[in-house]
Order: C-alpha cells, then structure tokens, then sequence
C-alpha cells in the first residue's frame, strides 16, 4: 500500500464520514460522483453498470464484471470502461471501520479534453482491444486530487457547478500518467478497437430485444465476424451472444420486480420465444427463477 495514502487517509475520512451518517450509496452535488458507506459485509444485485471508477477510502471488496472478479483494498482504484453486468461483494466492513468509497461515472466527454490537450498521445496505436476492467494503486498526485474532491463536497454549489469540471479533468490527467493510460485512451477516441465495441454494446443496450447475427454486429463497425468476436470477448469477458442474454435477463428482472409483469409477459418482452428457455437462462444467471422474484 501507497505510504502516502497511509498519511493521508484520514483526511478524506474526515471529509467524507460526516456526509455519510447511515450505510448506504449517497449521491452528491459532484456529477457523476456516489459516495458509499457500509457498516458490514454486503452483497450488491446483479445489474448493468456503467463505465465507473472506484476509489477504495477504506475496507475490501470483490467486483464481478462479466466473467470477470477483482478483490480490492483501500488505497486502490478499479476502473470498467464499458457498461457490464456486474455484482459487488463488501469484503470487510463494521461499525467501526465501515467501508468507504468513491464512485466516479466516467465522464468520456471531459476525459477526451483531457486527452486531445495533450502532446504525446499516439492514437494510431490504438489497433488492439484492451479488457474493460483494470486495477492500480493510487498513486499521491490522484490521492490529493481525491482528497480536492472530498472538499469540494463541503463547499457551495457555485464553488462545486464551477471548479468540479476542472477537478475532474485533473482527475484524468493523473489517471493517464498511470499504466491505465493505454486502456483509458482507447475508450475514448472513436478510432479505437475499443470505443468500436462500445459503439455495438451501447446499440445491443437498446435493441437487446432483437435478433442479429454476428456478422450483422461485425458489418456495423466494419470488422470480420472473427476479429469482432475475439475484440468483443477481450473488452467485456464475454461473447456478444451472451452479452446480449445477460441485457434480455437484466431488463426482465427489472419488470417482473418493478412492473409486476408476468414471467410470459417479461420474457416475450425482452425477446424470448420459449418460455422454458427463458425460465432456464434466468435461474443460471440469478440463481432463483424468475417466479421467487415476483
């Protein structure tokens, strides 16, 4: 663990806990930013997560994306450059030293700014596709800036609307100074690998109920099936088929808990012709039918 962290910790606590008087997620004033408390081991439902980045303040945790699992610690940040189905578990957490965290959406827009003002930045090296999850340690330019951020929470609204665009961007700055540098890039410039598969993930977001092939998806972003396959598994763990399931299965859960929707009428909706398949897939994915969830 980063020594400056260790010296440093306690500030951000100091900023952030009196925001946080019961264990829970609390959205905050920042755009983009959740701070998230919890007093005891706890487990997250599965759902589709945004791109994200986690700063770990105090306490561990496991991350679930796609087939993918991160455990980590405080001092530590994870970043997810794709919307993914994902579940987190609270490792270590109680009333006394509660788990601590801040949770930033990834602001593409303010973090392609950032990109494009800087010099050194070969885009024409972006030809292969990077996995949508990494994990570093904080180094101490991004634990002040953190630290910046916590603040900035207690300051005025003005003082937040004006300066947090400005904290953020530095935020990103930082960040690409790390070895996440190459995976944060090719998000963010269209050109990539990457952000062509986030181009199809975020068209299967709101088409998952239709029917495509491979090629279809492939012919969008102008690949072979092969080459698209092999970019989509390498970036989301999984393989655009079962991606699309695990949209179909997260928007039924979603209706049949939300929308008091019939097992027939969520699984019909989300795109399933056989209502057996769809009772089989479901409990794979959640491990109860979808009848325990009505």
């Amino acid at each position: 663990m980063n020594s400056y962290f260790e010296k440093n910790k306690y500030k951000l606590l100091d900023k952030l806990l009196p925001l946080m008087p019961e264990s829970k997620s609390y959205t905050t004033n920042i755009d983009g930013l959740l701070i998230v408390k919890r007093d005891a081991p706890f487990q997250s439902e599965l759902c589709l997560q945004q791109p994200l980045l986690i700063f770990s303040v105090q306490g561990e945790k496991r991350y679930s994306a796609g087939s993918e699992i991160i455990d980590y610690k405080q001092g530590q940040i994870v970043f997810q450059g794709t919307p993914m189905p994902c579940s987190s578990y609270v490792l270590k957490a109680s009333k006394e030293i509660p788990y601590i965290a801040m949770v930033f959406a990834v602001n593409m827009q303010l973090m392609t700014e950032v990109i494009y003002s800087l010099d050194n930045v070969d885009i024409s090296s972006m030809t292969h596709a990077y996995s949508s999850l990494g994990k570093i340690e904080a180094g101490n330019d991004i634990i002040d800036s953190f630290i910046r951020l916590a603040d900035l929470l207690n300051k005025s609204y003005n003082d937040i609307k004006v300066l947090s665009p400005l904290m953020l961007k530095e935020m990103y700055y930082f960040l690409l100074k790390t070895e996440l540098r190459e995976k944060l890039i090719s998000f963010a410039i269209t050109s990539s690998q990457n952000n062509k598969i986030l181009k199809i993930i975020n068209y299967l977001k709101e088409n998952y109920n239709n029917h495509y092939s491979i090629n279809d998806l492939a012919e969008m972003v102008n690949m072979s099936p092969a080459t698209f396959h092999r970019h989509f598994k390498m970036v989301t763990t999984l393989s655009p088929i079962q991606y699309q399931k695990s949209l179909r299965l997260l928007e039924a859960s979603r209706i049949i808990k939300y929308e008091n929707a019939t097992v027939s009428e969520a699984a019909f909706k989300v795109g399933y012709e056989s209502i057996s398949q769809f009772t089989r897939e479901y409990k794979r994915m959640f491990s109860v039918t979808p009848k325990n969830k009505q």
